[in-house]
């Protein structure tokens, strides 16, 4: 069986379930064994295999990340045909990778394959509603939405967010201003480019970069969430510079990442304050229009842009 796939959470969680599933039935643990990135000594793994079981018990074998080494990777393989492990009903081998280029070449060599892409859209929404169901919580829509646009697909992390929110209320519902008070958002990269462009006036870049999101399956709250948690940043960093607080403090004053001052502190120079409140103004409008159906969401954010 192989697991691979770059969502390293649900690749976790499977292999898991698979571990939990072979120790309910076999309860010595003596025929499993894990072998792991670094410990690619196929003379260990053949005495795994090949160990007569003192119960009568099927054996699991894991190997984690191993396949890197070509060498290993053909001993390997040259090992399990001439084994017949294929065939072998008292050995199951799994196979775990996260790398998919590594997976690529030995792909073929397996009968069971699970692939664990990074979620997105209509998926990710559906895992998180799952993880709430599975806690017996609740939380209202525009909570979930800021959640999901906060934290994006990581789900080690989306997970742990989940859990926290749901023991500081403490069976109550969630709502907006739980996510504002417990969780920090993650800036993507071209939130950044985006605003540069706005900033610079330049609609072509500004916009292409808006759709390059939508087309990744991104929907338009996520972007609407993320443009303006930056611009509050901006405004709360512009704010404290026309006030005269030196760089060195400002991510201590603003409660911010020095990085994402950083980047903020570039962005700064093409804006003025009004400029900054403009614009988080026209993003309150648009997602005020949009939660009532008054207009789609990439409408509107064209038209945002097209105003600037």
């Amino acid at each position: 069986m192989l697991l691979y796939g770059e969502d390293n959470y649900r690749l976790r969680q499977k292999l898991k379930e698979i571990k939990e599933s072979y120790q309910a039935k076999h309860k010595s643990g003596l025929s499993l064994a894990f072998f792991r990135e670094g410990e690619s000594d196929l003379d260990k793994i053949r005495e795994k295999v090949e160990a007569v079981s003192m119960f009568d018990e099927k054996k699991l074998i894991v190997l984690e990340d191993l396949f890197q080494n070509k060498d290993f990777q053909e001993n390997f393989f040259d090992y399990a045909k001439e084994r017949k492990l294929k065939d072998d009903e008292d050995v199951v081998i799994v196979v775990c990778h996260e790398d998919k280029l590594a997976v690529s070449r030995i792909k073929n060599k397996f009968s069971m394959i699970e692939e664990f892409s990074l979620l997105s859209g209509p998926a990710l929404t559906s895992w998180a509603k799952k993880e709430f169901k599975k806690n017996e919580a609740e939380i209202n829509s525009e909570a979930f939405k800021k959640l999901i646009a906060y934290v994006g697909n990581d789900l080690w992390r989306l997970s742990g967010e989940i859990n926290k929110l749901v023991n500081y209320r403490g069976g109550e519902e969630i709502k907006e201003e739980d996510i504002d008070l417990l969780v920090k958002a993650n800036l993507d990269a071209n939130i950044f480019k985006t605003l540069d462009a706005l900033a610079q006036r330049d609609k072509k870049t500004a916009l292409w970069l808006i759709h390059e999101h939508l087309e990744r399956g991104d929907n338009e709250m996520y972007l609407l969430s993320m443009l303006a948690y930056q611009l509050r940043n901006l405004i709360r960093l512009k704010d404290l510079i026309e006030r005269g607080e030196p760089y060195y403090s400002l991510a201590q004053k603003s409660g911010l990442h020095p990085y994402v001052v950083k980047k903020s502190s570039e962005q700064l120079r093409n804006f003025t304050l009004d400029d900054l409140k403009k614009i988080y103004r026209r993003l309150a409008e648009i997602d005020f229009k949009i939660k009532v159906g008054l207009t789609d969401g990439p409408t509107a954010i064209d038209l945002l842009v097209a105003e600037l």
